[in-house]
């Protein structure tokens, strides 16, 4: 599958401490703040966050939260 919302760092949608959604390893979609981002070896970025509600560490590819959040928004 391409990966239609891949962008440069530089293009970024994203500030820190802006609050985006994620799936959790149980498949749910949760909130985390952003604490940092990394670009990852094949050029994709990730982000370090923290959880909103429980507080856990998360680390997660940016551009599945920003199609996260286009569908949440569609809705």
């Amino acid at each position: 599958m391409k990966n239609t919302f891949k962008f440069k760092p530089e293009d970024n949608p994203f500030n820190i401490g802006d609050v985006v959604p994620y799936k959790n390893t149980r498949g749910n979609i949760r909130e985390a703040s952003i604490s940092s981002f990394e670009v990852v070896d094949n050029g994709d970025t990730w982000f370090h966050g923290i959880n909103t509600i429980t507080g856990a560490k998360v680390w997660y590819p940016l551009h599945l939260s920003l199609k996260f959040k286009s569908e949440i928004v569609e809705l």
